[in-house]
């Protein structure tokens, strides 16, 4: 899923040739105004915000981007408009000597909501796009979304968590690390065309249930009244699929997705 976070973002200063010396860093936030967001974006933008808001009981953070069913993006990763995680597998908070840089985390909080989330038309072929990739990936079970009324889907979030990273703390390691992995993360953040990830909000798994339109295989019916799992290429994310007594498939989905997040744009002041 290709997700496009924004234009370029012009500050007129480089990284310079000394990247052990110290300089006055700074982080600034970027607004979604940088580009033009369209009414589907600002629909599942709302959704989200209302749904932690009520599931966290707390309000969203600033600045929050509507990242979609973001599954290939982490908090310290680097992005801009053309890719997400530049960094090509340079981790912020597990880098440096393999010394552990988890203190970089202010604040991480989860909530189990298990409550249905209300989807609008383009968030309802958000999900069901990803439960069909997700479902080519079994032989036996590829074919069921051909089956299945996606006009009464139903999607239930289990558990949401919010991770944010302290932002004076990196700079501060930033500008006295040697380390060589950090010191090319600098110059990368430091582009101008480059934005840290630097809040998240992720969705741990999800369920969704479907009324069938038309009738199942033998074979497939007394599977799926026993239920049947099977897991995503070779990684602990698992999918499990039941028939249910009236007649509706639920499928439950172990997998991480960022779904909001809040990008920094690092400055020398």
């Amino acid at each position: 899923m290709v997700f496009i976070i924004m234009g370029t973002v012009s500050t007129g200063c480089n990284s310079g040739n000394d990247n052990n010396k110290y300089q006055n860093l700074k982080f600034e936030s970027v607004s979604d105004s940088v580009y033009q967001p369209d009414e589907n974006y600002k629909q599942g933008l709302a959704t989200w915000k209302q749904y932690y808001e009520h599931c966290m009981n707390q309000p969203i953070f600033a600045d929050a981007f509507y990242l979609q069913l973001q599954d290939k993006i982490n908090i310290g990763s680097i992005n801009n408009e053309h890719a997400t995680d530049i960094t090509k597998g340079l981790k912020i908070l597990d880098t440096a000597n393999n010394q552990n840089l988890f203190h970089l985390l202010a604040i991480m909080n989860s909530a189990n909501c298990s409550d249905t989330l209300p989807l609008s038309n383009h968030l309802r072929k958000d999900f069901y796009a990803e439960i069909t990739e997700l479902l080519s990936m079994s032989p036996e079970y590829k074919g069921l979304p051909a089956i299945f009324d996606s006009t009464k889907m139903n999607i239930r979030v289990g558990t949401l968590y919010y991770d944010a990273l302290r932002p004076d703390t990196l700079i501060s390691t930033l500008n006295r690390t040697t380390d060589s992995s950090l010191i090319r993360y600098k110059e990368l953040l430091l582009r101008p065309e480059n934005v840290l990830l630097a809040q998240t909000v992720d969705m741990i798994g999800f369920s969704a249930a479907f009324p069938l339109k038309s009738k199942l295989t033998n074979e497939q019916e007394t599977a799926l009244k026993k239920g049947v799992s099977f897991s995503l290429n070779s990684s602990n994310d698992k999918v499990s699929l039941a028939l249910l007594s009236n007649n509706t498939i639920r499928m439950q989905v172990n997998k991480r997705y960022t779904v909001l997040g809040k990008f920094l744009k690092l400055k020398v002041s």
